[in-house]
């Protein structure tokens, strides 16, 4: 007898869960709108340098560009791009202005620079043998870093500083590398300040820099073997880190003495057991992460203006990568082609 009352709390615990669950779901979910990409390839990122000019990239060589907001895409007839054989892909971007712009392609096909808005891009040579590239950051023309791993090693960030990206020298930073294996690719970078700085690896380590990149630290998170996908620093003590985890997840990794220890994140913690594939913040403070869940194939969650409360909301397709401007105009992106967008009404010609 006790063994069954026991049972049937037990159920009426894990009903209730639910019931609340669906609750957030329904009571608290944002109005996405899907987007005609004008594309059935996967998008892996996507970049916005005002209200009207944005730019994605994606599988199979796919770069595109918006000149309306969002509301349509172009595919850009570029050069100067060379895919390897085997399915090579665009698969991190960030645009400075509307006519410059960085984009790493791979898994090992380099990473390229355009000063004319995507439709001409010269290689970056990066020193030593950093074959594989992923994360990529940049303050200015002048000022940035790429990571990813080696032909035989593990992470790598090499960096420019005080000197023009394509003509200038590049150097290799000193990174803390728990392994030679080049799997472990640095996969996101993200500074704070000049000084300051997070990146995040294949490996499930957390890289942190506190002289502007000539060193990085490997710091473990709570979970070292799950490999991370993206980090986003709040302010001078916290910062949020995905990780893609086969649906097992729980919360976010985050940070509250600036990436020293990570720990999960209570208050982005459900039981849809999500995939983050992805972070951004919003002009006006606003937190989005988006991948994959158990409950369906999309999910993103959003933190407004820094409540505490986590909003969640069902989405048609895997989420790559999230963008916006004019702090509250925000896109979101995935696999086959697909874009919603979040306040939609602020775009001229989707209806």
């Amino acid at each position: 007898m006790k063994t069954k009352t026991f049972t049937s709390k037990i159920k009426s615990i894990i009903l209730i869960q639910l019931i609340v669950l669906a609750i957030s779901f329904s009571a608290y979910a944002q109005n996405w709108t899907q987007i005609n990409s004008g594309t059935n390839k996967k998008i892996n990122t996507i970049c916005f340098t005002s209200s009207t000019i944005g730019y994605l990239g994606g599988n199979d060589s796919l770069l595109m560009k918006t000149t309306d907001g969002g509301a349509t895409w172009s595919n850009i007839n570029f050069n100067g791009i060379n895919f390897l054989t085997g399915g090579e892909h665009i698969i991190n971007m960030q645009f400075l202005n509307d006519n410059v712009g960085f984009i790493t392609v791979g898994p090992y096909s380099g990473s390229y620079g355009t000063t004319d808005g995507g439709l001409t891009w010269n290689a970056i040579n990066l020193p030593g043998n950093q074959c594989y590239n992923q994360g990529l950051f940049f303050f200015d023309e002048n000022n940035g870093f790429i990571g990813g791993s080696g032909c035989f090693q593990g992470e790598l960030i090499s960096y420019v500083s005080a000197s023009p990206w394509l003509t200038g020298t590049w150097a290799t930073s000193l990174v803390d590398a728990p392994s030679f294996n080049p799997a472990n690719i640095i996969v996101d970078i993200q500074f704070y300040d000049s000084n300051f700085g997070l990146a995040v690896s294949k490996s499930g380590y957390v890289f942190r820099t506190t002289n502007g990149g000539l060193n990085w630290d490997s710091v473990a998170t709570p979970a070292p073997l799950v490999e991370l996908t993206s980090i986003l620093i709040i302010n001078d003590t916290l910062a949020y880190a995905g990780y893609n985890a086969a649906n097992t997840g729980f919360g976010l990794y985050v940070t509250t003495d600036a990436g020293l220890t990570w720990n999960s994140d209570g208050n982005s913690a459900t039981f849809f057991y999500p995939n983050f594939l992805t972070l951004h913040k919003t002009g006006n403070g606003s937190i989005y992460t988006g991948g994959n869940s158990q409950i369906g194939p999309g999910i993103i969650f959003s933190n407004i203006n820094g409540n505490s409360f986590w909003m969640t909301d069902a989405v048609a397709h895997s989420i790559n990568d999230i963008a916006s401007y004019n702090d509250s105009v925000v896109f979101a992106v995935g696999v086959s082609g697909y874009i919603v967008a979040h306040y939609h009404q602020a775009l001229s010609g989707i209806y």
